[in-house]
């Protein structure tokens, strides 16, 4: 039983090693696939590649992020090399797993189950933070520290999504689904997940131009339902510092264990589980053989070269 991960970067130079480093204490491949960074991002993947074999850079192009079209491509590389029994994950830059996903199986999964939704704990920014910053109090030179030192106060998300799942020879992930089509019996426990996305106003500043680049651009628009309305539109980094005084907010106290948190929001109704168990149980393969397959023709959607020059001028 192995573990491998889809790993899509842009512009993570500041968090893509210790990303890499965490993932190298559990996973058995590393697929990366490089959207683009007009950073060092890629030179940093390349260079852990070149000492581990595990890391499987895919390539770098500039292509749109894309929860089903690039994901699926991706998926469908790595998929050369996985076996009935394994596991996969969609793993992002900015993620730690709290627990390690074979840990996790081993411990909190049933056999029945085989695919597993995310806790996310969602690390933030507060204004103290920033203050600490302003005065100098913090610096880039702090990045050499670990993340999980830096930034201490999360809010527990309710919200979750599909991220470990078992895999199997017939399932079938093409570029109009986000995850694979039946992809299995849900589990009851979510797998932790530490997210940092806001880790200083320098890394903030980049990731807010860069998204509010991308989703201005229509071709870009059109792939996403209510552009308009997405937190990629927001262009303001400073609107996602949080005050201290937020009640969602908790401390994490170093050496103390994170908070269980133990929703059940992602889960149907019991009939409807039951119903599935058997489906799951007995039914996936006939299913698998009527759901399309990702077309071999199909490749990431490419970035314009005016929309990419844009991203290099305005962040390099």
């Amino acid at each position: 039983m192995k573990f491998h991960t889809l790993l899509p970067v842009r512009d993570e130079a500041d968090i893509i090693g210790q990303c890499l480093q965490h993932l190298l204490t559990w996973a058995d491949s590393i697929y990366v696939f490089d959207t683009g960074s007009v950073d060092n991002s890629w030179e940093i993947v390349q260079d852990f590649a070149s000492k581990d074999k595990r890391i499987v850079p895919i390539r770098k192009e500039p292509v749109y992020f894309s929860e089903t079209r690039l994901r699926g491509y991706m998926f469908n590389v790595a998929r050369q090399q996985m076996q009935d029994g394994d596991w996969f994950l969609r793993v992002d830059a900015d993620e730690f797993h709290h627990i390690p996903p074979p840990e996790f199986v081993k411990t909190y999964i049933k056999p029945h189950e085989t695919i597993v939704y995310h806790q996310y704990y969602d690390f933030q920014f507060t204004e103290a933070e920033l203050k600490a910053w302003e005065e100098g109090k913090e610096t880039l030179a702090d990045r050499q520290r670990p993340i999980e030192q830096r930034r201490r106060y999360f809010t527990p998300s309710i919200y979750s999504e599909p991220r470990l799942c078992k895999y199997r020879s017939t399932m079938q992930w093409s570029e109009a689904v986000s995850f694979p089509y039946n992809a299995g019996y849900l589990a009851k426990e979510r797998l932790p997940i530490r997210h940092y996305p806001h880790r200083d106003p320098v890394q903030l500043a980049r990731r807010y131009k860069l998204r509010a680049i991308m989703m201005a651009d229509e071709t870009n628009r059109k792939n996403w339902s209510k552009p308009e309305q997405h937190h990629w539109s927001e262009a303001d980094w400073r609107k996602v510092v949080m005050s201290n005084n937020n009640p969602d907010l908790k401390y994490w106290d170093e050496g103390e264990e994170l908070p269980r948190y133990q929703f059940t929001n992602h889960l149907s109704s019991p009939h409807i589980r039951l119903t599935q168990r058997v489906v799951h149980s007995f039914l996936l393969p006939i299913l698998d053989a009527k759901r399309p397959s990702f077309a071999s023709d199909v490749q990431p959607q490419p970035i314009s070269d005016d929309v990419q020059q844009l991203l290099i001028q305005e962040l390099s």
